[in-house]
């Protein structure tokens, strides 16, 4: 891998009219776009079917999938024409990505939140208070706020 390159990812969404088995066919054809053109593919995703949020060229599910890739920076025009030019991709988006695996970042389900500075991991002391005192801090209060 040269040092020039970037790692990018590139996600397309292909037509639903494909039976799986021609899905997973023709992401084999897309991994060879990217091949062709100097890519070296680091991880990927085979497509499955995904209801759209809506319709892209009239059709309200699509099989989604993605492949991550190093490749340099002049290859990326080739690589979105060559997932353009498929008739079968209904959209494709190349981002950049990082060299780390972005799955050790997501968010976990009850994972503990960091505290603050200078936040105190002690349990604060619970002060009990008599009703008693409480009625004379209002009196208190009161009197003020009336002179």
């Amino acid at each position: 891998m040269d040092k020039d390159n970037k790692t990018y990812e590139i996600n397309y969404l292909m037509t639903p009219l494909l039976p799986e088995d021609k899905a997973a066919e023709e992401a084999a054809v897309l991994r060879k776009v990217i091949e062709d053109n100097k890519g070296f593919v680091v991880g990927e995703d085979q497509p499955k079917t995904q209801k759209l949020s809506y319709p892209i060229k009239k059709f309200d599910s699509a099989y989604y999938g993605w492949f991550k890739f190093s490749a340099g920076a002049e290859s990326i025009d080739n690589i979105k024409n060559g997932f353009n030019k498929n008739e079968k991709i209904l959209r494709a988006l190349v981002t950049e990505a990082g060299k780390e695996n972005s799955a050790q970042f997501a968010p976990r389900y009850g994972a503990a939140m960091p505290k603050p500075e200078g936040a105190s991991s002690e349990k604060a002391e619970k002060v009990e208070i008599k009703p008693e005192q409480i009625d004379k801090k209002l009196e208190e209060i009161l009197k003020e706020s009336s002179s």
